[in-house]
């Protein structure tokens, strides 16, 4: 049975896309493993024709032992299972990499950041205190200058160094807002796969890629063209054996034309698939009649071309 084009070709696409993900995941790795970037070119390109090789392996490799080449289809799946097992690695190692690499960014950059915003706020949370201190002694100052009668000079300090104290206060109580807003935020925004442990990480791509290299063989597998066997009818049967010379004479009177045999144990020999073995006392009970006699007739279809006799008697031709 052979699937619709409706449904070969979507099939066909997924395949396609899964492969050029492996692909470029070789292509990659070994382009990481080779500095000079001529040679890296060309392995990861025979990378590349390798990894697409591996999904075709499969079929073809089926395709032999249905031929009964089994040395040739075991050679195959050899060479398809190696070459996978690189595809795998390289895919594993791609993802993996790509995780814990996010995971590092995220902390170096979020952590650094985080413990750089505390820092500033408490420096400025310090700064704000020394200021209101210094207000304070401002206070004192102006107080004191009063109670000797010298109340414009008092005046006089309190508006000038009051005011810079003011200005040098609400500019650190901003940057200690703009910190707080900052590092709530970066506290509200978790990391990629930071929920994933080491272990599972682990499982989630070996899982990853063990699916990108069996998913695509088992469709191609799967869409791999059968061959069908016809059933070979009685005219087919009679043709051929008009066709084949004969080498004894019919021993029988004719009652089908051309063949000499019962329409009885044509149609037996129809009804039986090729290959299959027809047992003298089974077709002389079908036929009703002597063992002896069913003998002369399954020897004279087998001289037809209609069975064949092996060692473990008649078979359908």
């Amino acid at each position: 049975m052979h699937l619709q084009p409706l449904h070969r070709w979507p099939l066909l696409a997924m395949v396609t896309v899964l492969a050029g993900v492996t692909a470029t995941s070789v292509a990659l790795a070994i382009s990481a493993l080779i500095a000079a970037p001529l040679l890296a070119g060309l392995f990861a390109s025979a990378a590349v024709v390798l990894d697409l090789f591996k999904y075709a392996a499969w079929p073809l490799a089926l395709m032999l032992l249905a031929a009964r080449r089994t040395l040739a289809a075991l050679l195959m799946m050899a060479s398809a299972l190696a070459l996978g097992a690189v595809s795998g690695w390289a895919t594993y190692d791609r993802l993996m990499t790509s995780i814990i690499t996010s995971q590092a960014e995220h902390q170096a950059q979020h952590g650094q950041r985080q413990a750089d915003l505390l820092e500033l706020r408490q420096a400025d949370a310090t700064r704000i205190e020394q200021l209101d201190a210094e207000a304070v002694a401002i206070h004192h100052q102006a107080n004191a200058l009063r109670e000797r009668g010298m109340v414009t000079r008092a005046l006089e300090l309190e508006a000038a160094a009051l005011a810079r104290i003011d200005a040098l206060r609400n500019a650190a109580q901003q940057r200690r807002d703009s910190a707080s807003q900052e590092l709530t935020t970066l506290r509200s925004q978790p990391a990629k796969a930071a929920g994933l442990s080491t272990e599972l990480a682990t499982l989630l791509c070996i899982g990853f890629a063990l699916a990108l290299e069996v998913v695509p063989a088992m469709i191609l597998s799967a869409l791999r063209p059968v061959p069908e066997t016809a059933p070979v009818t009685v005219q087919a049967r009679q043709k051929r054996a008009e066709e084949r010379p004969q080498e004894h004479p019919v021993t029988e009177p004719e009652t089908a034309t051309g063949t000499g045999l019962p329409p009885e144990l044509l149609e037996l020999i129809s009804r039986t698939d090729h290959g299959a073995k027809l047992a003298v006392r089974q077709v002389a009970k079908e036929l009703r009649m002597g063992s002896e006699r069913t003998t002369r007739l399954m020897q004279q279809a087998a001289e037809a071309g209609l069975l064949s006799k092996t060692a473990a008697g008649y078979v359908a031709a």
